[in-house]
């Protein structure tokens, strides 16, 4: 339907017009679901050959992107992981063993997997489910005989339109001629999205079913400011678009002097604005568009797919290489945050209703000692080389705070009885419960930091469910109730002497950023590539 406007998420700021270019690939389709006894043992081995074939080409594709200097050369090393992951490998070799083909077997394990990531609470985490489909698809893909990806036939510039891109679906595509991207599905935490804003890149997901309706359009125009696509836009629209994009590739032009100063307001007033991280790899990422620390570090990528609990050693490891690579700047580590919708080796997570709302977080840590006093001491040997700071997540009262620092006195006594060396590790929470808010004053006497994570705070004060499409409309962060509590804590936060720092998506919204430093907010932590359009917005603040 010509001029039809579609409503979606806006994923990356920007806006483009061009013909459509629609990528739907072919749906897997095993020929068997089953296989005779005698066929076990071959099957097996085209199995192991698959997913060598496999890390053999997404090898070839990353060393081509790291060698061109894209940073999708990162996802593609997490790829490689997946792809070898002796979980997933068990899990496929067992259903063989019971007869299933390894085609079926594959794109199974696959769907459990992601089914694992897609219902865990934190968005990016949830959004890795993606990856996980993608690795399994070009594995079974393998197995078939068929092509998993079919972007190479983009030879013009266009706007691509799709029900969803897989990783391995970005990475090759030719992005010298992509326009924009919309999809059906995603959210702003999807890989798509990630990589859109990565590339600045335009880009609008979760427009729905309703998306199909312009894949017969010959021309699309996309805003990924605020979230829509026009199909077959009338010359009045054309035009429109045309002044935008030219204003917005001025602003992007503008940005790039923002990457490496010291954010400041006029006056003068420091505010930090630093990274979320999801695993080491992003870190050179983080560091290129000018982060001037982490404001958050998840650690549940250590803990994710694997038969057995990360050592000691093993976290030592990953959490030194960050603090040495930020140097002196600060690097805010979250104990690790899983629920029992994702099951811990080791651990005897219960069946729960409602696991958003149960045994995690800080709980968890606390009733599972061998778990949280090995990260601790991981943490505290790491601190030597950086300014590590540690904070705990889902805390709703100050006596778990207090107890979580008891063990980590224990463990500092145990460092010392082995003679292992060990620096100093600030300890904050993250405020994303309204108790926590509202207990601000109390938390501040036992804290060296506050967190807001705003994500998780405005879907408890609103009784919003942020994953459910209906109600994104009352999903704000920007709502009186949320910005209270937000005040609250900051005021708090103020008369202790003490940083308050957000690290959900509103630190990297420039509208609200503005308020946010209003009410005493001191640091802003963000997508890496949101932080020069957060430098700029808090340098024009008075």
């Amino acid at each position: 339907m010509p001029g039809r406007r579609l409503e979606g998420v806006a994923a990356s700021a920007g806006v483009a017009i061009g013909p459509a270019f629609v990528h739907a690939p072919r749906e897997l389709e095993p020929e068997r679901a089953t296989i005779e006894e005698s066929e076990v043992g071959a099957a097996l081995t085209r199995f192991r050959e698959a997913v060598g074939a496999v890390v053999a080409a997404i090898s070839r594709t990353r060393d081509e992107l790291r060698e061109a200097g894209s940073g999708e050369a990162e996802i593609l090393d997490a790829h490689i992981e997946l792809a070898e992951d002796p979980e997933l490998a068990g899990g496929v070799e067992e259903r063989v063993r019971a007869l299933e083909s390894p085609e079926s077997a594959v794109l199974a394990v696959g769907e459990e997997f992601a089914g694992m990531f897609a219902a865990m609470e934190d968005e990016y985490l949830a959004a890795r489910a993606d990856d996980v489909r993608d690795v399994t698809r070009q594995i079974a893909a393998e197995l078939m005989g068929v092509s998993a990806a079919g972007l190479a036939g983009l030879e013009r510039p266009s706007v691509v339109l799709a029900r969803n891109l897989a990783p391995s679906e970005t990475a090759r595509m030719p992005k010298e001629k992509v326009l924009a991207l919309a999809t059906a599905e995603g959210s702003k935490t999807s890989h798509v999205s990630i990589m859109a804003r990565s590339l600045g890149i335009p880009a609008v997901v979760g427009l729905g079913k309703g998306l199909e309706d312009a894949f017969g359009a010959e021309v699309v125009a996309v805003d990924g400011d605020e979230g829509y696509v026009i199909a077959d836009p009338d010359p009045d629209e054309v035009a429109r678009f045309e002044e935008r994009r030219r204003e917005a590739d001025a602003e992007r032009a503008a940005l790039e002097e923002y990457r490496g100063i010291e954010a400041r307001t006029r006056s003068g007033r420091r505010i930090e604005v630093a990274a979320n991280l999801g695993s080491p790899q992003e870190v050179e990422d983080a560091l290129a568009w000018g982060a001037e620390g982490v404001g958050l570090f998840r650690t549940e990528f250590l803990f994710m797919e694997r038969p057995e609990l990360p050592s000691e050693e093993e976290q030592y490891e990953a959490y030194r290489g960050v603090a040495e690579a930020f140097g002196g700047r600060p690097v805010i580590v979250r104990t690790v945050d899983i629920g029992g919708d994702k099951d811990l080796p080791g651990v005897d997570q219960p069946e729960e209703e409602n696991p958003f709302l149960g045994w995690r977080g800080i709980r968890m840590s606390l009733d599972v000692p061998e778990l949280f006093k090995t990260q601790l001491r991981a943490l505290l040997r790491a601190a030597v080389a950086g300014n590590l700071k540690v904070m705990f997540p889902m805390v709703s009262d100050v006596e778990e705070l207090r107890a979580a620092k008891r063990m980590m006195d224990e463990c500092r006594a145990e460092l010392e009885g082995a003679g292992a060396e060990y620096g100093p590790l600030e300890t904050g929470i993250m405020v994303e419960t309204p108790a926590a808010a509202l207990c601000a004053g109390e938390f501040a006497r036992e804290a060296d930091f506050f967190s807001l994570g705003t994500n998780d705070l405005v879907q408890y004060t609103l009784a919003v469910d942020r994953g459910n499409e209906r109600l994104e409309r009352l999903y704000r962060a920007d709502h009186p109730a949320v910005l209270r509590l937000i005040e609250i804590t900051c005021g708090a936060a103020r008369e202790a002497g003490i940083m308050v720092g957000v690290c959900g998506e509103a630190a990297a919204d420039p509208k609200l950023i503005p308020r946010l430093v209003e009410l005493g907010v001191t640091e802003l932590s963000m997508s890496p590539p949101s932080i020069p359009r957060a430098k700029k917005a808090v340098s024009e603040l008075p």
